[in-house]
């Protein structure tokens, strides 16, 4: 309970951070930290259920505070969640280089989602050459961010999780230890 308390209230600083730093620097080079909370979430959390709520009430939260359509954050910080937890159980997620690309991949994926769901909904242009050189930029700025980001969520884990359970960050994929009972 202590973890999932702490990875909120780092989920919900992480929004108030970005908010701050997306007054001073340029829209595609502001990283979006709650969206990285949820993907350190995806990537390191014990239990899925937990994370699953987590993930959506940052979204929600990002919901509130950014004026898009509501629900369309909490929805995509969902799939977001989702890909990045079923990513961590299939592949091997522990290095900086794939956990790099990874981000990389999913800022796009995201970005298009958004792009999409808003010209499903409000019938917007889609996308163009601009929306696309704005996503690298965007996307380079997640991965300098997601590391410490993806650090952070990985020691309150390790530090404030259960010990009586679920997967542990750092082990190879088959030297994962579950507890059934």
């Amino acid at each position: 309970m202590k973890a999932n308390l702490a990875v909120l209230a780092l989920g919900l600083a992480a929004l108030i951070v970005q908010g701050a730093l997306a007054r001073t620097l340029p829209p595609p080079w502001c990283p979006d930290l709650a969206w990285l909370v949820v993907i350190g979430v995806g990537l390191r959390w014990p239990t899925f259920l937990s994370g699953l709520l987590i993930a959506v009430v940052l979204g929600y939260s990002m919901d509130l505070v950014s004026g898009s359509l509501m629900g369309q954050h909490a929805f995509m910080r969902l799939i977001s969640y989702l890909a990045a937890a079923l990513a961590s159980r299939q592949l091997d997620l522990s290095g900086a280089i794939p956990v790099s690309i990874f981000v990389f991949g999913m800022t796009f994926l995201y970005g298009f989602m958004i792009v999409a769901t808003l010209a499903f909904f409000v019938g917007s242009d889609g996308m163009g050459v601009d929306i696309v050189g704005a996503a690298m930029g965007h996307a380079i700025a997640n991965v300098l961010a997601a590391g410490p980001v993806i650090a952070v969520v990985d020691r309150i884990v390790a530090r404030l999780g259960d010990d009586d359970g679920g997967r542990r960050s750092g082990l190879p994929l088959g030297a994962q230890r579950r507890s059934f009972g």
